[in-house]
């Protein structure tokens, strides 16, 4: 059977059709107005073109998603309150994620004690994986990390007002120094899940960490920040291929779903 994964992002969503070891891809617009309708429009134009009718599809989004609910999401308001039954297809909808957790699923290894991901583009969001199982906590909401509040000088912020895009959103120029700082706020959260999780591996992803000056200063304010015996233990990697990160991801929890169901 195909599988189709939709990564659905703050700026972009991303279709992944998998079958028979072939891949097609399709980007498309989302934003602030993105709305559950639009959605169904983009799934259903999805299924016309490629004349879809039988396949299983899976689901990321961002924000707290819960029992596949989609609970709250700042940066698509539009989705807020989305759920299996309001999604109109032609397939079989597998599941609704968070996106962060689909994405470490790409990555993380059972072999590992612990693995963060932290992705910083428009927001920021972390997961976390223990034995290559996905850290979700109590409620299914673990890995806040943008909502950390931080006193600075010009007042109290999140750790994401700070040092995702928005910190940088409406000025008419940034230079290497806007984003070092940013970068810099970004490291010393880092250091926080250094010192409280003790990692093997930080994977870091979004399109903040193209930008030299934002990674150098969040590298930079990590190594000092961070206590030396945690620290000696923990590799740092940015990731190869961040577009399909979140869609990797969900291929993957389809895979062991359907080996559970066998």
């Amino acid at each position: 059977m195909q599988t189709l994964t939709l990564d659905v992002g703050g700026t972009n969503g991303l279709f992944e059709l998998r079958h028979e070891g072939h891949t097609e891809q399709y980007k498309f617009p989302t934003g602030d107005g993105f709305s559950i309708r639009d959605l169904n429009e983009q799934i259903q134009a999805f299924e016309q073109d490629f004349a879809l009718e039988h396949y299983r599809l899976a689901m990321a989004v961002p924000g707290l998603v819960r029992d596949n609910r989609l609970v709250t999401c700042k940066s698509l308001p539009g989705l807020t309150g989305l759920h299996p039954a309001q999604i109109q297809c032609s397939g079989e909808l597998a599941f609704i994620a968070n996106d962060m957790d689909a994405g470490i699923q790409a990555i993380a290894e059972p072999r590992h004690d612990c693995e963060v991901l932290v992705m910083c583009g428009a927001g920021l969001g972390m997961a976390i994986a223990m034995n290559g199982q996905v850290f979700s906590g109590a409620s299914g909401f673990a890995g806040e990390l943008g909502h950390c509040r931080i006193m600075t000088e010009g007042g109290e912020f999140s750790l994401e007002q700070l040092a995702s895009a928005e910190a940088l959103r409406g000025r008419k120029q940034v230079v290497g120094d806007d984003l070092a700082q940013a970068g810099r706020h970004l490291g010393m959260g880092l250091a926080w899940v250094v010192n409280l999780f003790n990692p093997n591996r930080i994977y870091l992803a979004g399109s903040m960490m193209h930008s030299a000056d934002f990674y150098k200063g969040c590298i930079g304010a990590l190594r000092d920040m961070a206590l030396g015996a945690p620290m000696a233990n923990c590799q740092v990697h940015r990731v190869d291929d961040m577009e399909t990160l979140v869609c990797r991801g969900l291929a993957s929890m389809l895979e062991k779903q359907q080996s559970a169901a066998e």
